[in-house]
């Protein structure tokens, strides 16, 4: 038989009260807070898998984060854009008003100051900054003012070609903006396949262009893969009257590497079809009528930035008058201008289009995460929440078993043997 001494009796009934005050104190703190893991060692798997779903859910805060801020940079991106679209379309309709013959030289000079006007109003849109005073248009180099105007009128591009990324999830990042040189500096010159110049002592009312493309692939390597230009020149026949057009080639400044590629007599409103032959890859329009001696150059469509057709047609309206073909040589300029806008505006219309790619990713991808954060927070509210009825059952059970076992023990406390000798 084992006998228990007082000591072991009084120290197990002691134990046992301590741990019933424990777990009242832990149901108490669950009671209190609604948490059920207020005693972590309780239950350490619960604790785990509570502890990766706070990161998760902390890992998405940050991305849906990014996603927001990615929204208000696209947003205000697209807008701005919007705004150097409207520009463009008042500059257009105003090259289209001055290229007239009856415009006054006041008219001319008016249109000049305005059109510095809008060359300072383009370079301030493409100087935007965001909330941050992040410049939108000045590639990876944000905190680099992008567009300098300056004293000579031309506007210097400092940002880079590169794109700032924000991570939208674990694997996928977006473009939050878009490198002002590619918007503003690289837009192809005249209709995007070849432009046209006039010679500067053109006395005749002619003008070229814009022209059409038929064949866009022979138009492509013959007059930029090739390089090659083209020169067309009027003179007066050997016989007299009218006027015969000539039509050279070859490549830079010289035209005499092919020579002669075609030649015929000059009729109002012809097309000159080049390369010369039965299928040309691009027909020129001949607006108006030349004089003898006259000449234009047509060459494969080069870089230009819409600051510098602003420039030209400010150049256009306030150059001053120089002989009978200055008006033709106005028209000229103007209608490369004009043409080299809509090639600014396709420009624009295409990022615009990008950007609004990118805010549909960017809501879809947000839906999502907002989805997969409400799903985690589901799960870890039915690892870490408790069952209210189901604790309180158990904190009164446990304080009655408490007190029960408290007087019990106060009972058994006073009792002894030399109470009965």
């Amino acid at each position: 038989m084992q006998i228990i001494s007082s000591n072991q009796f009084y120290a197990g009934g002691l134990n046992g009260m301590l741990q019933q005050q424990s777990l009242i104190s832990t149901l108490s703190q669950e009671l209190s807070t609604g948490n059920a893991l207020v005693n972590p060692s309780s239950q350490p798997v619960a604790v785990a898998q509570n502890v990766s779903i706070t990161a998760q859910i902390g890992q998405l805060a940050g991305f849906t984060q990014n996603g927001s801020n990615a929204q208000q940079s696209l947003q205000l991106e697209s807008s701005t854009l919007q705004s150097v679209g409207t520009l463009v379309d008042q500059v257009r309709q105003l090259a289209l008003q001055m290229n007239n013959g009856t415009v006054s030289a006041q008219q001319l000079q008016n249109a000049g100051a305005q059109m510095q006007g809008y060359l300072q109003q383009l370079v301030q849109y493409g100087n935007t900054q965001d909330g941050q005073g992040n410049y939108l248009f000045a590639g990876s180099r944000n905190q680099t003012q992008p567009f300098v105007l300056q004293a000579n009128g031309q506007v210097l591009y400092q940002g880079d070609g590169g794109q700032n990324q924000l991570a939208l999830g674990a694997s996928l990042s977006t473009a939050i903006g878009d490198p002002g040189n590619a918007i503003f500096m690289n837009i192809p010159g005249g209709n995007g396949s070849f432009s046209v110049a006039a010679s500067g002592s053109n006395t005749g009312g002619a003008s070229l262009g814009p022209g059409t493309v038929n064949n866009p692939g022979l138009a492509q390597q013959v007059l930029l893969v090739n390089g090659t230009e083209y020169q067309v020149s009027f003179s007066t026949p050997a016989s007299g009257g009218g006027l015969d057009y000539t039509i050279t080639s070859g490549v830079g400044a010289s035209f005499s590497s092919s020579g002669v590629a075609a030649s015929g007599t000059f009729s109002s409103g012809m097309s000159i079809g080049l390369p010369p032959g039965a299928s040309p890859a691009i027909e020129v329009p001949v607006v108006g009528n030349p004089a003898a001696g006259d000449s234009f150059t047509i060459a494969g469509s080069q870089p230009q930035s819409l600051f510098a057709t602003f420039q030209s047609l400010q150049q256009a309206f306030t150059a001053t008058p120089a002989g009978s073909g200055s008006a033709a040589r106005r028209a000229q300029a103007i209608s490369n201008a004009l043409a080299s806008l809509d090639q600014g505006q396709t420009v624009l219309l295409g990022t615009q289009s990008a950007i609004g790619s990118r805010l549909q990713q960017v809501q879809a991808v947000q839906t999502q995460n907002s989805s997969v954060t409400l799903q985690l927070q589901t799960q870890q509210a039915s690892i870490s929440s408790i069952n209210y009825p189901q604790v309180i059952t158990q904190y009164q059970q446990s304080l009655t078993a408490l007190q029960a076992a408290e007087a019990a023990f106060s009972q058994v406390q006073g009792l002894s043997l030399f109470k009965y000798l």
